[in-house]
């Protein structure tokens, strides 16, 4: 078995990778600007003819950059339509939070298409497109992205080995039906969500910053 991981070298990415190499018996191959692969490149071209070339059973489609983690699920869901393969989409809460909020960044507009693209395609499973394709969008996880330190206080979240099990999990069972979209959300006060929200909404500016960095410097 062959598992695909877009950013594999931090957060999320890097506990699924620890969670499949030291549980399953597979080829991992990762994507992450630590080994060279930036997922705004070309696009996301770049990365995905590489995936397509690889060829995985499962894909976890997990790094974020705007409008490329959509691109990236709707090629290889149209590539693989007559597939068992399995593309498992990093989601997020702020998808929903823009009513909430009164705000909507590319971040929050993107995992709510994220999501729609899932659920709307769910009607297509096992009759148009044997793909099955699955996202879980998460509350706060205590991943980098929300950079606290170890004096704050953290009622509540979600740890970071918690959301890569349930990844994980999801991905490789067998399920008697499909499950387009589930939202996993820790109990947490509406100041502390907001506080949470542009804490992640500061940190997601700067990686894509990083990444425009990095394409610019090729």
């Amino acid at each position: 078995m062959k598992i695909a991981i877009t950013g594999h070298s931090s957060g999320l990415g890097q506990e699924i990778d620890a969670i499949v190499d030291l549980t399953m018996d597979c080829t991992v191959r990762g994507y992450s600007k630590r080994n060279g692969w930036n997922i705004a490149e070309d696009n996301g071209e770049k990365v995905i003819a590489d995936i397509l070339e690889f060829d995985p059973d499962i894909v976890f489609n997990n790094a974020y950059y705007p409008g490329i983690q959509n691109r990236i699920l709707d090629r290889l869901y149209n590539e693989w339509s007559d597939t068992d393969k399995v593309i498992m989409n990093t989601g997020s809460i702020s998808g929903y939070l823009g009513p909430i909020i009164g705000d909507e960044p590319d971040y929050v507009k993107d995992k709510r298409a994220l999501a729609e693209y899932c659920i709307l395609n769910s009607f297509n499973y096992k009759v148009n497109n044997s793909c099955r394709i699955q996202c879980i969008s998460f509350g706060f996880i205590d991943t980098p992205l929300l950079n606290l330190s170890k004096e704050d206080n953290t009622p509540n979240m979600i740890s970071v080995n918690d959301a890569a099990f349930l990844m994980v999990d999801t991905a490789f069972k067998e399920q008697p039906f499909l499950v387009p979209e589930m939202v996993i959300n820790p109990i947490q006060h509406d100041d502390v969500m907001l506080k949470y929200y542009k804490i992640a909404t500061k940190n997601m500016l700067k990686h894509v910053a990083r990444s425009n960095r990095n394409l610019k410097s090729k």
